[in-house]
């Protein structure tokens, strides 16, 4: 079964159980990964198809941010959808934890925590714990071991 079908799968249980919220979400998902191999010609491995999941993650956070304290309504539904999109992906690092991987890693690869390797660590972090975090969460850990 791959990771469309599984969503599909979902999908149905949601609108069964009348769901909007739920079924929005699975709808959207199912549509850009359906879109995604459509346009490949093939189906997509759950590693790409999680980038589809970071993306929306990472929409849900700015509209969150955004979106004024008195419309609880609206910070509850994002928050609800949030918290499905999450159970997709792998547990996520917390602040310490990226920080000693950004240490490890300048170790591993004979680097120095100086600024100038920043795009090198970056990218090379990045493909290493892919879905375990995000950039902007990636990039406050670098800024507290770099010079």
């Amino acid at each position: 079964m791959t990771f469309l079908d599984e969503l599909r799968k979902e999908n149905l249980q949601a609108m069964k159980d009348k769901d909007p919220i739920r079924k929005g979400v699975y709808s959207l998902l199912i549509s850009a990964i359906g879109l995604a191999e459509k346009e490949k010609g093939e189906a997509l491995s759950k590693e790409e198809a999680l980038k589809f999941i970071q993306k929306e993650v990472k929409q849900l956070k700015e509209t969150i941010e955004l979106t004024p304290s008195t419309r609880m309504d609206l910070l509850e539904e994002a928050n609800k959808k949030l918290k499905i999109l999450e159970s997709y992906l792998p547990k996520q690092l917390s602040p310490e934890e990226l920080v000693t991987e950004v240490e490890k890693f300048i170790k591993e690869n004979n680097l120095e925590a100086i600024k100038k390797n920043q795009g090198q660590i970056m990218k090379g972090l990045m493909e290493k714990l892919q879905g375990a975090t995000d950039g902007k969460s990636l990039n406050i850990a670098l800024s507290k071991v770099l010079k």
